[in-house]
Parts: structure tokens; C-alpha cells; sequence
């Protein structure tokens, strides 16, 4: 047989013995309690923020309040999400790490370190006073970045998480361009959590729901 198509019927067979594993570990449960702990976080930081932020001194507590409230959600979230993942694997003697995973993670590492990056910008310049308040802008940056991870994801895994993506990349298409608009009986200040809520919160817990439904777990 040629050397050349032999490797590509290998290649063939790898992705086929692939694709049932990445379908079958995908955690729904995970997804929904990582909405949860997003929404917790929204409703607990909101009324931290909106109690202090009324003074310079106010301002630095609220800043690193938010850091540290985000943190936790970010933690608590990932170890939902990937722990739950882990068990499903685990009870199917599936390794670790594997090929699929490494796709994945080259897939997010960038939208991730964007998010990230602009999201300290935002927040240094908040911090110490460098023009206008742009903590508006904070959601839709994440909103939009968390998207196309997931849209990625979606090349290598089941479809739901690319309609996920879509709806995180037109939400935040849609947060940022109104995000300093005013909206009856919505308080500016609070849109930003109401936004990170919705999207985080309620868009994990209808993805969760329906993986767990169609895929189990």
C-alpha cells in the first residue's frame, strides 16, 4: 500500500475513534453549575460595588472586590466544568491528555489571553483614573472572546458549543454597542452585571441543560 494514503486512512480511522469520546465527556452538569456560580457572582458583586463605589479609597476596595469575586467564579467554574468532564472520562478509562485536548487548548489560549489583556487595560486605566469609566466594555470584550473559543471548540466537539459561541459573539456585538445606553427602570451602573448574568449565567445553564439531555452528564 502507499506509504501516503495508508497514513491518511490511519488518520481517518483516529478521528472517527476521536469523535465519540469528545461527544460522550462533555459535562452538561458542569456547564449549569458554572452558570449558577456565574449568576452568584454577578448578583453578590453588584451589591458589593454599588455599596462602595462613591469615593477614590471606595474605588480601590471595589476594584480588587472584583478581582477577587471574578476569581472565584473563574475557579469555581473550571473546577465544575473540567472536573465533571474528568469523572465522565475516568469512567471510561479515557487518558488525560489527549490529541483532541491539545487542539482545544490552542484553540482558546489566544482568545483567552486577549480577554485577559484588554480586560486589564480597562481596569488600569479605571484604577487610576485615566479618562472615562469603560468597565461597560468589560462584559462584551469577554462576551466575544469566550465566543470564538467556543466556536473553535465546536470544530472539534459536539455542535452545541458552536451555537453557544454565536450567541456569546452576537450578544457581545450587541452589549458593546449599547452599553452606555440608557434603558427604563435599568440602572447604567448595574448593566454590566445584569449582561454578565444573562450571557455567563443563562446561557450555560440552557447549553448544560441540553447536553445533559441529548449526551448525558
Amino acid at each position: 500500500m502507499n506509504p501516503e494514503r495508508a497514513a491518511q486512512n490511519l488518520e481517518v480511522i483516529r478521528q472517527l475513534m476521536e469523535r465519540p469520546v469528545k461527544i460522550s465527556t462533555q459535562s452538561g452538569l458542569g456547564a449549569i453549575l458554572a452558570g449558577c456560580a456565574t449568576i452568584a457572582g454577578a448578583i453578590f458583586d453588584s451589591h458589593i460595588s454599588a455599596s462602595l463605589n462613591r469615593s477614590d479609597e471606595d474605588r480601590q476596595i471595589a476594584f480588587w472586590i472584583n478581582i477577587g469575586v471574578w476569581a472565584v467564579v473563574f475557579v469555581v467554574s473550571m473546577a465544575a466544568s473540567l472536573g465533571l468532564m474528568r469523572l465522565r472520562e475516568f469512567r471510561r478509562h479515557l487518558p488525560f491528555w489527549t490529541p483532541a485536548k491539545r487542539r482545544i487548548l490552542s484553540t482558546i489560549i489566544w482568545p483567552f489571553i486577549a480577554g485577559v489583556g484588554l480586560t486589564a487595560a480597562i481596569m488600569y486605566r479605571w484604577y487610576h483614573g485615566i479618562g472615562p469609566n469603560q468597565w461597560g466594555l468589560i462584559p462584551p470584550i469577554w462576551m466575544i472572546t469566550y465566543g470564538l473559543a467556543c466556536w473553535g471548540v465546536g470544530q472539534y466537539s459536539i455542535n452545541e458549543i458552536k451555537v453557544m459561541g454565536a450567541a456569546f459573539i452576537l450578544s457581545g456585538l450587541a452589549t458593546a454597542a449599547f452599553f452606555q445606553s440608557d434603558f427604563p427602570g435599568i440602572d447604567r451602573g448595574m448593566a454590566p452585571y445584569l449582561t454578565l448574568g444573562i450571557t455567563f449565567g443563562g446561557f450555560h445553564i440552557v447549553y448544560g441543560t441540553i447536553v445533559w439531555a441529548r449526551h448525558g452528564g
